[in-house]
């Protein structure tokens, strides 16, 4: 592979000669003393990425030529501890939107201007592994650049990773978290409970909301099956399907969207079971 451009001493624009086709490649120092037209040092390559998608270039170009080199490092070493902490591919979009959205953050922090995180609680509870990431980034950013960011950012990071995770926009997630809240609060409120954050049954729980979440916002139903389980369930779980109920009832007066039986159905097993763990 060959070099055609040399955006900084972390990022070239190569010729694959065997695709014939231009990838953009990341790795620390993979520009550092070289020149246009000399192969690049294939053991430095850490990311690929094909300019047929050329909407992802052109954000990277864009990033790489504005933030400063450090910055953009800085996010791809917080991207890969991602992938291995959650073992998940995330979508490549987030080198270019969370290089991007630390920049802006350095900036802030720089003129004293502070962000509250007003979902910084749910984000913790609802996202608590994407959150812990976001904790792993504050710690390395504060340490490895002198600066004290604040627990915020660690809840807008971890929403950049979710993002990532799904393949959603960021306000899809952000409404996303916003609506299993919602949910969350209506169940609480109705038993007069706290949630156990570490109970498996929770974790369920708030599983089963994110997917009914984007259904919700994708506007993608579940068909109803035609079973006589709602039934039984209503009246073997009554206080646990009158609470789905009323989650129901919310979701289609604030949400315009219809929740079928079955959805229904597995919002009340899982509302029963995570109640009958808080009381046992």
């Amino acid at each position: 592979m060959i070099i055609e451009k040399i955006y900084n001493n972390n990022v070239v624009l190569v010729i694959d000669k065997e695709s014939n086709k231009e990838l953009v490649l990341t790795g620390c120092g993979i520009g550092f003393q070289k020149k246009v037209g000399q192969p690049v040092d294939q053991s430095k390559i850490e990311k690929k990425f094909i300019t047929e998608d050329e909407s992802l270039t052109q954000k990277i170009t864009k990033v790489v030529t504005e933030v400063h080199e450090e910055v953009f490092e800085a996010s791809s070493k917080i991207i890969e501890y991602a992938k291995k902490y959650l073992n998940s591919e995330l979508d490549d979009y987030i080198y270019a939107s969370l290089t991007d959205h630390l920049s802006f953050a350095f900036k802030r922090y720089e003129e004293k201007i502070q962000i509250k995180n007003d979902l910084l609680y749910e984000i913790k509870r609802i996202h608590k592994k994407e959150f812990e990431v976001g904790k792993w980034a504050i710690e390395y950013i504060n340490d490895r650049f002198n600066v004290e960011f604040p627990i915020d950012e660690a809840g807008f990071i971890a929403m950049h990773i979710v993002n990532a995770n799904y393949k959603e926009s960021t306000n899809e997630s952000f409404l996303m978290t916003k609506i299993v809240k919602e949910i969350l609060n209506i169940i609480r409120y109705y038993y007069s409970v706290e949630f156990e954050q570490y109970d498996f049954n929770y974790d369920r729980l708030v599983t089963h909301l994110k997917f009914f979440a984007k259904r919700l916002i994708k506007k993608e139903q579940v068909e109803d099956k035609d079973n006589e389980l709602i039934n039984i369930i209503k009246i073997q779980y009554e206080k646990a399907y009158n609470c789905a109920c009323k989650v129901k009832q919310y979701i289609e007066d604030n949400h315009e969207y219809l929740v079928t039986e079955d959805e229904l159905l597995y919002l009340t097993l899982h509302i029963n079971r995570v109640i009958a763990a808080i009381k046992n």
